[in-house]
Parts: structure tokens; sequence; C-alpha cells
């Protein structure tokens, strides 16, 4: 595709960029999360670290994006890459209701790995089809629109999983005592109903042009390793991950001890999960707004900085949770809301710091593995979680839990470090004029 062909104005990239976003989100949050831990814990039980396994496999199979670039290389499309990943990917989440309602229990021997296997499948395929689709967007739409794109994207996917999850949520609580083949049955419903949801995503933006990558600064599209050692050799760049990479570590650590201490020990119910998820991702969208408009600006690093110190606070309450009860966990949703500063700032800069539009692999280092140290920190919860416990099969007593919630909070809020320095340099001029519509 040559770089001279005419884009669509920029709010039109939007508008169908946001309508894609909607659709996806809605299927997305009826797929995963709290309904897939729910319906497939059953399935793990006799598996070791198995549930761990589940929280994290997930984000260490979308690691595997960074084979995006070769991958574009090879289909000649980052537009391809992305719809077709999509596609493949939702097959493979598709085939695990379908087992399920073709007979497979949690009797089964194999059930657990082969759920893990078919996991393995979609995330990675899905990793593929994000990363190609975020460098795909950054081409379609202007620096000087990214702030205002990626706010409204942000209000697509808390808007959306806010209604979607919710509703969902109350409907499964809603239907008396636990019943497994009942709520097995109402799973297969939502998994078909998003799985379709996420493919119709697909449609508005298949009108938009296929541009293909450039680096006319260059004159030439280094090899994909070319463009991960210029990752580390960027001062700046390498920066950007570093704090990245800390952030996801220690948010990763969480995964186990928080789902085992709120659903477990402090005996949250899916409904009231999904109540206080709400409740955040409420929070998130004027707090997007507001970032989409101080990015615009030139305050990324300023919004990353401050939200991230602000968002760690949001610790405590889980600590005081321990102490006084789970209705200390509403505090920290509240501030958790603050991430919509974060996830907006961080985006920005990620496309700010990287190369212009032959982004791929630059991207997939600060979301994918950031994704797969989150993943690797999620096992080492559990695994001190496990040898914390004072018998086999139960729980560790709280002085566990205010530990490594303190040690998590301090990797959090010391992570804002990495993320101070100059404003981030401009790319636009990068690409020719048409890109710029």
């Amino acid at each position: 595709m040559s770089s001279s062909i005419a884009l669509p104005p920029p709010a039109a990239i939007i508008r169908r960029a946001l309508a894609g976003q909607l659709l996806f989100s809605a299927g997305h949050g009826l797929t995963s999360g709290g309904f897939l831990l729910y319906f497939a814990d059953p399935f793990f039980k006799s598996l070791a670290l198995g549930f761990s396994l589940l929280l994290v496999i997930p984000e260490a199979a979308e690691s595997l994006g960074i084979l995006t670039r070769w991958v574009v290389s090879l289909a000649g499309s980052r537009k391809t890459v992305w719809w077709s990943g999509l596609l493949m990917g939702r097959l493979a989440a598709g085939a695990i209701p379908a087992l399920v309602a073709c007979g497979m229990t949690p009797d089964d021997r194999y059930a657990a790995r082969v759920i893990l296997g078919l996991i393995v499948v979609w995330y990675m395929l899905q990793g593929l089809s994000f990363t190609a689709y975020l460098s795909w967007l950054s081409d379609l739409v202007p620096e000087v629109n990214w702030g205002r794109l990626l706010s409204r994207r942000s209000l697509a996917i808390s808007l959306v999983t806010l209604v979607s999850t919710l509703i969902a949520a109350a409907t499964f609580d809603a239907s008396g005592p636990p019943d497994r083949a009942a709520q097995q049955g109402r799973y297969q419903l939502l998994f078909t109903l998003g799985g379709g949801l996420c493919l119709l995503s697909i449609v508005p933006m298949l009108r938009l042009p296929d541009v293909a990558p450039q680096n006319p600064a260059r004159g030439l599209v280094p090899a994909m390793g070319t463009r991960i050692r210029e990752a580390f050799t960027d001062r700046q760049f390498r920066r950007f991950l570093l704090g990245c990479w800390q952030l996801s570590f220690f948010q990763g650590l969480m995964q186990s001890p928080n789902y085992v201490l709120s659903a477990k020990l402090l005996k949250v119910t899916q409904l009231q999960y999904y109540a206080l998820s709400s409740v955040m991702l409420a929070l998130q969208i004027p707090f997007a707004l507001l970032a989409g408009r101080w990015v615009d600006r030139g305050h990324d690093r300023r919004v990353m900085v401050w939200g991230l110190l602000g968002v760690s606070l949001a610790m405590g309450g889980w600590e005081l949770a321990t102490w006084y009860g789970p209705r200390w966990l509403i505090p920290a949703y509240l501030i958790w809301g603050g991430f919509g500063l974060v996830n907006v700032a961080q985006s920005s800069l990620a496309w700010k710091l990287a190369p212009r539009s032959d982004n791929t692999a630059h991207l997939a280092l600060y979301r994918q593995w950031g994704g797969l140290l989150a993943a690797m920190a999620g096992v080492i919860g559990g695994l001190l979680m496990q040898r914390a416990a004072p018998e086999k099969g139960e729980y560790p007593p709280m002085e566990f839990f205010r530990g490594i919630i303190f040690v998590s909070w301090i990797g959090r809020a010391t992570a804002a470090f990495w993320f101070m320095g100059p404003p981030p340099p401009s790319t636009e001029g990068q690409l020719p004029g048409s890109f710029r519509s």
C-alpha cells in the first residue's frame, strides 16, 4: 500500500475505531475475567497451581505478540494480521464452551489441560492481532489527535464493560443457589454472545485503508531484531519500558492473593465483585477524558507520574480490608478509578516514544511483555501463597496478605520514577502529509 493513499478525516476514523471497540469490549467482557474464572474454577481442583496458571496464562500467551512484525512481514498487512488473528482466536475461545456442551466435565482427567491449551492459542492470536491493530491505528490517526482517540477508546472500554458485565453478573446471582449444569448453560450462552460481538467488531474497521508500515526518515524497514535492540538502546524508551515492567510485575504479584483474599476470605460475591468493578470503571470515564485533553497538550509524563502515585494508594484500602473487613475495598476501587489517567497517558507515551509506523516490536515489548512479567509475578504470588498456607488446601493467614500487599504498594508507587523526564519528542513529521489527513 502506497504511503500516498488519502485517509478519511480523523474524526471519521475515530468514530469507526470506537464502534469497533464498543463491540469488542462488550464481547470480551462476557468471555474473560470473572466469568471465565468462576466458570473454570471447578476444572482446576486437581491440577497443582492450576488456578494460578489460569490467572496468568492469558498474559503469558499474549507476550508472543513480539512476533507480530515477523507475522506482518509474511502476511504483508497489519490489517490482515489484525482481523485474521482475532477471528482464529475467537474460534479457539469458542471451543471451550463447545467441549463442555459436548460432555466435558471437571472430573475428566485432561479437562483442565485442554482448557489451558485453548486459552494459550486464544490469547496468543489475540496478542498478535492487537499489536498489529495498535500499530495500524497509530498510522491512521494523526499524532495531534492521539489523546482524543485514546481517551474515547478508554471511555468505550469502561462503559461497555461496566454495563455488560454487571447485567450478566446480576443474572448469574439472581438465578438462586449454585447449580453447575445451569451455570454452564448460562456461561455457554454468554460466551456465544460475547464471541459474536467480538467478531462483529471487525466490521466498522474493514473499510479503512490498509496502510503499510513506513519509515521514510531511514529509507528502509529494519528487521525485527534490530527494532528490539533499538528499543533498549533508546534511553527514553528504555526508561519507559522499565517503568511499565515494574508496574506490571507488582500488579501481577497480587493476582492470586487478591482473588483468594476477596472471594474466599472476605466472601465477596460475584455480584459484589462486579459492582465494585463497575464503580471503578464509571470513575475511569471522566478521568480518561481529562487525560486525553492533557495528553494532547503534551503533559503525558505529568499525567502518568501523578496518576500512578495516586492509584497506588488503593493498596492502602486492601491493607485495611485485612483488618476491618471488605467494606474497605470500596475506597480501594474508587481510587482505582484514577487508572483512567494512567491508561491514556501510558498508551500515548508508548506511541510517542516508539518509532512512527514500524513500531510493532516496541508496542509488543511495552504491552505484551509487560503482560508476561505480570504472568510470571502471578505464578510467584501463587507459589508464595501456597508456601504460606499452614496445610495443603488451606489459605494463608492474614499476615501473609498484609505483607504482600505492602510490597506491591511500594513497587507500584516507585514505578513512577521511571516515567519522569522531558516531554516526549513529536514524531508527526516522520510521515508523509497524506498520513496526517
